[in-house]
């Protein structure tokens, strides 16, 4: 079996540890790492959760959260279930996809 994959080169010489201000994003605008603010609703205060690499802040490397977990967690405070959907065009659309959506209940200060 031979292998089509297509390796695609950045475009742009991308450093192992960021050190100019100019670097930061490197055209990617963060795209596995993020910041969030939540309070209220049950979200426990004054708590970071997880983490992004020193030398690559675009990178999530502790405790990742999928937006599809976001999303049932603030889904789950509000009290609506994660097999929650609405019927639109004879299909049902959930509030996650597939209505398979995870609580991170560390997020609530639950265990």
């Amino acid at each position: 079996m031979v292998n089509t994959r297509k390796v695609v080169q950045d475009q742009v010489e991308v450093p192992d540890i960021i050190e100019d201000m100019k670097n930061y994003g490197m055209h990617r605008h963060f795209t596995d790492g993020c910041s969030i603010l939540m309070f209220g609703g049950g979200i426990k205060r004054g708590h970071v959760f997880g983490k992004t690499a020193d030398e690559r802040p675009c990178k999530t490397i502790e405790n990742p959260i999928k937006i599809d977990g976001i999303h049932q967690t603030i889904y789950h405070a509000l009290g609506i279930p994660p097999d929650k959907n609405y019927e639109i065009e004879k299909r049902p659309f959930y509030t996650t996809p597939d209505g398979h959506g995870k609580v991170e209940y560390r997020l609530l200060g639950k265990t």
